[in-house]
C-alpha cells in the first residue's frame, strides 16, 4: 500500500509544469501573459504616444504642480502607439475615456508602456448620450456651444446607440473657426466600419421645429448631404439643461431686479420658463430686449434676453413665460 501511494505521488508531480499547468498543458504565450489593461482618460496625445491618467482633470496635466500631480491625476502611463491603427489614435481627444490593452510597464511616473489595443469607453458623467432620442448630459452640449461661439477651442463627445444597442462615438472638435468630427463605429457589431471616419464642417446651427423640438446640426460639411445632426431634443429638456442652479439674477439697464438663491423661487421661475408658450423669432418682429435673466449653474450659466412683461428669448425662440418680479 505504501509503495502504491508513493507511485501516485511521483506521477502527479511529473504531470504538473513549473507554471502550475496540469496534465502537461502548454503555458500561456508569454506576450499574452504580459498584457494588462488600463481604463482612464486621455491627458495628452501626439504623433507617437498617448498619456492616459486614472482621474479626469479640469486642467492640463502639465499645469498641475509636481507635488500634487499623483493626488489629482492618479495612476498615469505614457503608451507608445506605433501598433495602433492610425485613424484611431489621430481621433483621440483630451478628456475622453478609453481602455488601453498594453504590455509591461516601466517603473516611473508617469509609467511607460506600449499600447497593443485601444477602445473607447462610455463616460456616463461627461458624454452627451443619445439613447434613441432620450438624451443624457445635455449640459455638455450647452458648454460646447457657448465655448465655440466665443471662439474658444473645445470638444464634445457624443455617444449614439444603434437599434441593436451598440455605441457609435462622435468626437466633435472646434478649433480655428471650424469643426472636425471623428466618427468611430468600430464597436457596432452589425456595421462594417474598421476605421474612424473624419468629417469637416464650417457652421453649427440650431432651430425650433413645429413639434417644439430644438435641432442642432453641423452644416457645410464635406460628407454626403453636407450636414451632420448633433442633437434633436425636446425644447423643455434643453432650454434649461439639467445641472445644479445656485442663483437667478434679472437685470435691466444695469439695475438688478432680482437676485435670489431661494429654492422655491428658483423652482417657480424654471417651471415658468419650461412651460411657456413658444414661437420662433424668425416669424416675429421683435424690439430689442430690455434686460437679461441669468440662471447661474454649477457647470454653465444659462442666459435669456428679458422683456419687462416677463417674457424671454433664447435659441432664437420667444418664450411667453410671464415671469412676475415685484
Amino acid at each position: 500500500m505504501l509503495s502504491g501511494l508513493l507511485l501516485l505521488f511521483i506521477v502527479a508531480c511529473g504531470t504538473a509544469s513549473n507554471d502550475g499547468n496540469v496534465n502537461g498543458e502548454k503555458p500561456t504565450n508569454q506576450s499574452e501573459k504580459d498584457q494588462n489593461q488600463m481604463t482612464g482618460y486621455v491627458a495628452n496625445v501626439d504623433d507617437s504616444q498617448v498619456l492616459v491618467i486614472e482621474n479626469r482633470l479640469d486642467q492640463s496635466f502639465d499645469e498641475i504642480p509636481i507635488e500634487e500631480v499623483y493626488e489629482q491625476a492618479g495612476n498615469a502611463i505614457y503608451f507608445s502607439i506605433e501598433d495602433i491603427e492610425e485613424s484611431l489614435f489621430t481621433s483621440l481627444t483630451e478628456g475622453e475615456k478609453i481602455t488601453v490593452t498594453h504590455g509591461t510597464v516601466a517603473e516611473s511616473y508617469p509609467g511607460q508602456s506600449a499600447a497593443i489595443e485601444i477602445s473607447r469607453e462610455i463616460d456616463e458623467q461627461n458624454d452627451l448620450i443619445d439613447m434613441h432620442g432620450d438624451y443624457s448630459n445635455l449640459i455638455q452640449l450647452e458648454i460646447f456651444r457657448q465655448k465655440s461661439e466665443k471662439d474658444e477651442n473645445t470638444n464634445l463627445r457624443l455617444v449614439r446607440y444603434t437599434t441593436e444597442g451598440d455605441p457609435i462615438f462622435y468626437n466633435l472638435q472646434y478649433e480655428n473657426d471650424s469643426y472636425q468630427v471623428y466618427i468611430d463605429a468600430t464597436q457596432d457589431e452589425f456595421g462594417v466600419e474598421d476605421r474612424v471616419k473624419e468629417v469637416g464642417c464650417q457652421l453649427f446651427e440650431y432651430y425650433l421645429t413645429e413639434e417644439k423640438i430644438l435641432s442642432f446640426d453641423l452644416q457645410n460639411c464635406d460628407n454626403e448631404g453636407g450636414q451632420l445632426q448633433v442633437a434633436n431634443a425636446p425644447f423643455a429638456d434643453i432650454i434649461i439643461p439639467e445641472q445644479v442652479y445656485q442663483r437667478i439674477v434679472v437685470k435691466m439697464n444695469d439695475k438688478v431686479l432680482l437676485d435670489t438663491t431661494d429654492e422655491t423661487k428658483k423652482a417657480e421661475i424654471i417651471n415658468q420658463i419650461k412651460e411657456g408658450q413658444l414661437q420662433s423669432v424668425m416669424s416675429m418682429s421683435m424690439i430689442a430686449p430690455e434686460g437679461v435673466l441669468v440662471l447661474m449653474g454649477k457647470m454653465a450659466e444659462i442666459r435669456f434676453d428679458y422683456y419687462l412683461e416677463g417674457n424671454l428669448i433664447r435659441y432664437n425662440t420667444y418664450i411667453n413665460a410671464g415671469i412676475k418680479i415685484e
